[in-house]
């Protein structure tokens, strides 16, 4: 790596000093009497900065690669649940929101569990009925049990 890495700047500090001079005596036979200190200032920060694009476009671009699985945000969770059951306490006509909610939660802990609560609380065609808190809190508490007997 030393080896390849310092042939590369030894080529580029032969090329930069070949440029410069060749500059150098260009503008001098076209009588534009350059100053050799600022003429060397300017040559170095125009060869940097070429030397910087050409570094730049001759890699391959990076690329990003997460290094942990993406996680979902339980207070965003927590928050729609709330949001659910509030929903569900304080509407005029109840919907299918907390139903399909329960649902969703037994389906991830036990399928079967939460076909029965499908059935239990009835089919997406079966008209919505406001769940009590009591029933909400038996729901939830079988779905725990679900998960720490699996």
């Amino acid at each position: 790596m030393w080896r390849t890495l310092s042939r590369t700047w030894g080529n580029r500090v032969f090329l930069a000093l070949a440029a410069s001079v060749a500059v150098y005596l260009y503008t001098g036979w076209l009588d534009w009497d350059p100053q050799p200190v600022p003429f060397a200032v300017m040559m170095a920060v125009v060869l940097t900065l070429v030397w910087m694009v050409y570094d730049i476009l001759d890699d391959e671009p990076a690329h990003w690669v997460p290094s942990l699985p993406p996680v979902g945000d339980r207070v965003d969770q927590a928050t729609s649940d709330l949001r659910i059951l509030s929903s569900h306490v304080q509407a005029s006509v109840p919907t299918e929101a907390v139903r399909e909610r329960l649902v969703a939660l037994a389906r991830g802990r036990d399928p079967d569990l939460a076909d029965a609560l499908r059935r239990e609380l009835g089919g997406p065609h079966d008209p919505a009925r406001r769940l009590s808190p009591a029933e909400i809190d038996r729901i939830l508490t079988r779905i725990e049990d679900a998960r720490d007997h699996r």
